[in-house]
């Protein structure tokens, strides 16, 4: 999956999570959700990214070889 369509697959939970921190009560459960959901799709992005760094790392040392 490219970053784009990563992107634009979490585009919805971010629109939501942003609405939900910004326009809810200081400390509200709609807040504390916001944050889990962001802890999440960081957590997310940083194995997708470590597994994009692998994948290019294999075709870089392909590209050495020949």
């Amino acid at each position: 999956m490219s970053i784009d369509a990563r992107c634009q697959e979490q585009q919805s939970a971010a629109d939501r999570m942003f609405m939900d921190f910004k326009y809810t009560s200081p400390g509200s459960k709609e807040q504390l959700q916001a944050l889990t959901t962001l802890s999440f799709l960081i957590g997310m992005w940083a194995d997708f990214l470590s597994a994009e760094e692998r994948r290019m790392d294999q075709v870089l040392a392909l590209e050495a070889n020949q």
